[in-house]
């Protein structure tokens, strides 16, 4: 499961990747998708940190059961 977590993290930075990327690609042509891009590279990165904090979260959880048991 932690490889999962770890693969997802991964998409969203290449997500995000690909976004800026083509924002930098059409920054001076003012067409709509650039704004489309940017909003979705936005919301690519805010999800890459609240996907690592969930799975940092899980890891803690797994180790404390660990230890308990």
């Amino acid at each position: 499961m932690n490889r999962f977590l770890k693969i997802v993290e991964i998409a969203w930075v290449v997500i995000a990747g690909i976004c800026l990327f083509e924002v930098i690609r059409l920054w001076d042509s003012g067409q709509v998708t650039l704004y489309y891009f940017a909003g979705f590279g936005a919301f690519a990165v805010l999800m890459f940190f609240i996907r690592r904090r969930q799975r940092m979260r899980y890891e803690a959880n797994k180790a404390r059961k660990e230890q308990n048991q």
